[in-house]
């Protein structure tokens, strides 16, 4: 009689015991599928902004080409005009025109 109840205890804690393994392998499955999505997900972005980043570097590379072939050209009125007129400003007596067409 000893002998079963000791045999139960035995498989009852070996149970519990294996409840607790698979629980804890569980949550862990559980923890490296959420953190690999997770990491994932901001590769996703990283790569997202270097291609804006990568974008961009290429208008700058242009707009510094434009810049230094108007340096070559030896026509500092038309680097004047250019950024003047790139912040708003206008000749004496100069009409402007604003399209204020939808989609413009």
């Amino acid at each position: 009689m000893n002998n079963e109840k000791e045999t139960r205890r035995r498989t009852k804690k070996q149970g519990i015991l294996m409840t607790m393994v698979f629980t804890v392998a569980a949550a862990l499955a559980i923890y490296f599928a959420v953190s690999f999505i997770s990491a994932n997900q901001e590769i996703n972005e990283k790569k997202e902004h270097l291609a804006d980043l990568q974008n961009h570097k290429e208008d700058v590379v242009q707009q510094n080409k434009d810049i230094e072939k108007t340096i070559e050209e030896n026509d500092e009125a038309a680097i004047a005009e250019k950024y003047a007129r790139e912040n708003g400003y206008v000749k004496t007596d100069e009409r402007v025109y604003i399209d204020i067409t939808p989609g413009t």
